[in-house]
């Protein structure tokens, strides 16, 4: 690869900040504002997990109120035919597969057997997942096996069985269940939060193959739940304990996630208001995200507590606390202080303002100019070293530079 000299790294990467503010961002605020749900009447949709919890529940309001025919993979082969008769009563089109998806092989036939059975495959929730609670040394070997095959094999043997022909039509929609627990590792969750992170990363590695690819009409959604109330939470005997974050129905988590799905978002928490805390999470130290972690106290707890040895759970509840007002003479001087000195600040600005209003304007106007450069380049696909080009001499010189950049596009179309 050829080596680019100080001034062609200066400008492309001055052209890519520029392309990123006020083109890229824009187009994904426009998408988040304004994007309604796809139609998936007729379609068909895979779901893996569905005999129960929210697999059930995302199938029966697929079927039942958006029209898809649904394939439900389940290894409770039972609950698996109930879910599909009660569908199926309701005038809803499913079938039922029992299989492992943990099992390649089983996979990639049952996989075969839902492409002859519908033709074809537009989406693929991988939806399926085992629980295991308690503390590190309490796993044994076998289960924390198990949850790696189940929870992250089987999500990738579902994947791969499907992929090939949407990679043929460059058409799909891979969906993954991953959880909050995939963002925020916690206690009793050895066995299952890091295997909720690796369903990120597998979906990410996808999402940028494709790209690289070109094939763009295969999309991919990871949505990231909070904890509902599922049989698999449940029989756990988990419980949430932060008053921040309510224990979600099932029935209020999955129509969030299909709404998602609906949306072709590329990631989705389920509350929504979740992401602030991942946002946040990596942006401070240690030190903050643990009095965070305190004060939201998003843990979970089993209803009873498991052998743990000598040591006991840290209780993350403060002391008392003290707090003294003073008295009443300070509390009326010190706001009467603060506002002489604003009231006198403000006033001698006054003279200012007029003369700074006009500038300003002048630069806004200048700004809005260079900002529509920036788009007009994306439309001519320019280089961002270019884009950076055009955008400084807009900034400079203002309209002449834009009536340029005009002309050539009308030359040019």
């Amino acid at each position: 690869m050829a080596r680019i000299s100080r001034s062609q790294l200066f400008c492309s990467t001055v052209g890519t900040l520029l392309h990123i503010f006020f083109v890229a961002i824009p187009k994904d605020l426009w998408r988040w504002k304004y994007t309604a749900q796809k139609s998936v009447r007729g379609k068909t949709i895979v779901i893996t997990g569905a005999a129960s919890g929210l697999g059930k529940a995302m199938a029966e309001i697929f079927a039942l109120e958006h029209g898809a025919k649904v394939a439900i993979i389940d290894v409770n082969s039972d609950d698996a035919l109930e879910t599909v008769s009660e569908i199926n009563k309701r005038k809803g089109v499913a079938r039922s597969w029992t299989c492992d998806i943990s099992n390649a092989e089983r996979m990639e036939i049952c996989a075969n057997e839902i492409l002859s059975e519908f033709g074809h495959v537009d989406i693929v929730i991988c939806n399926a997942a085992i629980l295991f609670f308690g503390h590190a040394l309490q796993f044994s070997a076998s289960q924390l096996q198990k949850s790696l095959n189940v929870n992250i094999m089987g999500t990738i043997n579902t994947i791969r069985a499907f992929l090939r022909p949407m990679e043929e039509r460059n058409d799909g929609h891979i969906v993954a269940i991953s959880s909050i627990a995939g963002y925020c590792g916690e206690t009793y969750g050895l066995a299952y939060c890091p295997t909720k992170f690796a369903i990120r990363g597998v979906m990410e590695c996808l999402e940028m193959e494709m790209r690289d690819r070109g094939l763009y009409g295969i999309n991919f959604t990871t949505l990231c739940p909070y904890f509902a109330r599922t049989p698999m939470i449940t029989n756990m005997g988990m419980r949430p304990t932060s008053p921040f974050f309510p224990f979600m129905s099932a029935t209020r988590c999955s129509r969030e996630m299909v709404d998602a799905i609906l949306k072709e978002k590329v990631i989705a928490f389920i509350p929504g208001h979740l992401s602030i805390i991942t946002a946040l999470k990596n942006l401070v130290s240690n030190s903050v995200r643990m009095a965070g972690r305190e004060y939201l106290n998003c843990r979970y707890a089993p209803r009873g507590k498991p052998e743990m040895g000598s040591n006991e759970l840290i209780d993350l509840s403060k002391n008392d606390d003290y707090f003294h007002s003073p008295d009443v003479v300070w509390k009326m001087l010190s706001p009467a202080t603060l506002i002489v000195i604003t009231v006198w600040w403000l006033a001698s600005q006054l003279a200012l303002k007029a003369f700074i209003g006009l500038i300003l304007l002048s630069l806004l106007s200048r700004l809005l100019e260079s900002i529509y450069v920036v788009v007009l380049c994306d439309q001519l696909k320019f280089s961002y070293a270019c884009t950076c080009k055009w955008f400084t001499q807009t900034m400079l010189f203002g309209m002449p530079s834009l009536l340029l950049l005009l002309h050539y596009k009308s030359k040019t179309s």
